[in-house]
């Protein structure tokens, strides 16, 4: 019985060790695909549950979640500008330092974070059928 599995053992070293190049290669393609596959389905199910969106959510909810953050983001961007504005009646020594800081932020991050929210939400406007029902009406936009 020993000397068999001795014996089955080397035989199937030695079919490892005839696997061809060309048969590791297309092994390690495939791998490779399922690693990328795996890793896209991953994020696209991440971002999906951050953000609470999958296949049946209205487009009209899209909009507003976007619309949402269009006017919290604005509403900071105002809020940040009213503490330098303070900051500079009261004669705080750092309210240069500071207001440099806050157009640096607003001008670099929030504009661009409000202005793609409000595109966004523009874009997808009150339309109540579900995201996942992208190409019933005009192919998807495709002509």
């Amino acid at each position: 019985m020993t000397l068999f599995l001795g014996l089955v053992s080397c035989n199937s070293s030695a079919t490892v060790a005839e696997e061809s190049p060309q048969s590791r290669f297309l092994k390690s393609v495939i791998s490779l695909g399922n690693d990328f596959l795996n890793v896209f389905t991953s994020f696209g199910d991440m971002v999906g549950g951050v953000l609470g969106f999958n296949t049946n959510t209205k487009k009209s909810d899209v909009g507003a979640y976007f619309k949402k953050i269009h006017d919290t983001v604005e509403g900071t961007k105002i809020a940040l500008e009213k503490i330098v504005s303070d900051m500079r009646s009261e004669g705080n020594p750092n309210a240069e330092a500071t207001d440099t800081a806050v157009k640096k932020l607003v001008s670099e991050t929030l504009s661009k974070i409000i202005e793609g929210a409000k595109t966004a939400s523009e874009a997808i406007g009150d339309a109540g059928d579900p995201i996942g029902n992208i190409a019933t009406d005009n192919n998807g936009g495709a002509v």
